[in-house]
């Protein structure tokens, strides 16, 4: 985790726990010329309305809008927000709440090329960095991108 996303995180997460929610990701990255943050938040219970995230993004902006990083252009696009439904998984926090659940993984091929697999996610070894998708052992190392993509109910 960068000092940004740490020093993000320490603001993000004791408003939105006492706003009845919980901090999914802060991400902190280039893309282009362009710094982004983003903090992703969901409702206690994993749902979240437009109203309830406009209602807490408003005055988030506003604590962000206070920092020395924000201040010093360290950031140039602030994103607050839902993950949504197709939200990235990186941190042992979201392979928890993904067992059991079918998952996307974007991988890296021994010849350069990439695959795109799916599959129920049965474990996750913090040990050696890895995840296992039905009897496949997949290195985090080589995946790109993961993902759980939820349905609506």
């Amino acid at each position: 985790m960068s000092k940004i996303e740490s020093l993000a995180k320490a603001i993000a997460q004791p408003f939105l726990e006492e706003n009845g929610c919980k901090l999914w990701d802060i991400v902190f990255e280039k893309e282009g010329a362009m710094h982004y943050l983003r903090i992703l938040f969901d409702g206690k219970d994993g749902a979240l309305d437009m109203d309830e995230c406009e209602r807490l993004t408003r005055p988030l902006n506003k604590l962000f809008d206070e920092q020395e990083f924000i201040k010093k252009g360290q950031v140039d696009i602030l994103e607050i927000g839902s993950p949504g439904i197709c939200r990235r998984v990186r941190h042992k926090e979201h392979f928890d709440y993904c067992m059991g659940k079918e998952i996307k993984v974007m991988k890296r091929l021994d010849n350069g090329k990439t695959e795109t697999v799916a599959g129920i996610l049965t474990g996750y070894n913090e040990t050696e960095k890895s995840i296992i998708l039905g009897s496949d052992e997949i290195s985090l190392k080589k995946c790109l991108r993961v993902t759980l993509e939820e349905t609506q109910q």
